[in-house]
């Protein structure tokens, strides 16, 4: 049973990759650069080439698509890799599992569901909506899983990790943008790799939120950073405009805009459905989720983190 993870040069993908190669399994990893965890496959492939795609999956018994593209590239990237993946479902009968977030559902009130309507109203809330119509719609064996903001080792563009917990590991103040008393659902990489797998490994068609720790307040998120990291910076609360401003100079930031309503309004994530469908899931606590991902900061150190992702 080969598992072919298609975009596994680093975050989501390569998580899922390195898990799977560390429980022995036959796993492929497709990136453009072919690099691939210890223990798997390393296989060179462009995912915006149909030929490419198929000709990468083939023998797959599940495919991944966990392709960490940038904010600034999901609307022209995006719908072709999934379009590409969907044709090497269909080529090799491959059971094709898709790791998406949570933008979907537009604002919300109240805890999200896989049950909550999808009333998406920014672009890139849309593009989600869409993406998950098209591969429900595919007539392929699927699953999709949803997860809220990742952070983690591996978690190159992870906005928690970015804002919170590498300023933390290096010794700077910590910024959020929104209000710090407003609960927000945080998921661990480590965890929702775990449960992409066993998406992967059910035969069950559907939607399902990826288990994360419970939920906290941002300022309780960054308190309990403080406590693990050994820091004495409290977070400070930056305004929207500088959301605004800081998009003209990182690329990163830019869209994240739209989804102001994440930042401000409660975000809390209900994931019940995942365990009664495919049972019990051990999920890492904050706190040791928090202290390897402050040993990953710390072993890469700043000037390799930033050569690594501008890679």
């Amino acid at each position: 049973m080969t598992v072919v993870v298609l975009g596994a040069s680093r975050g989501i993908g390569h998580e899922i990759a390195r898990q799977l190669a560390e429980a022995g399994r036959d796993v492929r990893a497709v990136s453009r650069s072919g690099g691939a965890p210890a223990g798997a496959e390393g296989v060179r492939a462009d995912l915006l080439s149909r030929e490419s795609t198929v000709r990468a999956a083939q023998g797959a018994s599940v495919l991944h698509l966990a392709a960490n593209v940038p904010y600034t590239e999901w609307t022209t990237t995006l719908p072709t890799m999934l379009d590409n993946a969907i044709a090497a479902a269909h080529d090799t009968g491959a059971r094709l599992v898709f790791a998406d977030n949570l933008y979907a559902y537009g604002p919300v009130s109240g805890p999200l569901r896989e049950t909550t309507p999808e009333k998406p109203l920014g672009v890139k809330e849309k593009l989600r909506s869409a993406l998950g119509a098209t591969l429900r719609s595919s007539g392929v064996r699927y699953a999709i899983g949803r997860s809220s903001d990742y952070y983690g080792p591996g978690g190159v563009s992870s906005l928690v990790g970015e804002l919170i917990l590498r300023p933390m590991t290096a010794g700077r103040r910590p910024m959020w943008f929104g209000p710090l008393d407003v609960p927000h659902t945080f998921a661990y990489l480590g965890d929702t790799a775990a449960a992409q797998i066993t998406l992967g490994d059910g035969d069950r068609d559907g939607t399902w939120h990826v288990p994360a720790a419970p939920t906290l307040t941002v300022r309780a998120f960054a308190d309990l950073a403080r406590k693990v990291i050994g820091s004495e910076r409290t977070p400070l609360r930056l305004p929207e405009i500088a959301l605004t401003v800081g998009a003209l100079f990182e690329k990163r930031l830019r869209g994240a805009g739209e989804l102001a309503h994440q930042r401000t309004r409660p975000w809390v994530v209900d994931h019940s459905a995942f365990e009664t469908d495919f049972g019990p899931f051990a999920v890492t606590p904050h706190e040791e989720a928090i202290r390897r991902t402050a040993e990953w900061y710390r072993d890469l150190g700043v000037g390799a983190a930033l050569s690594r992702e501008s890679s």
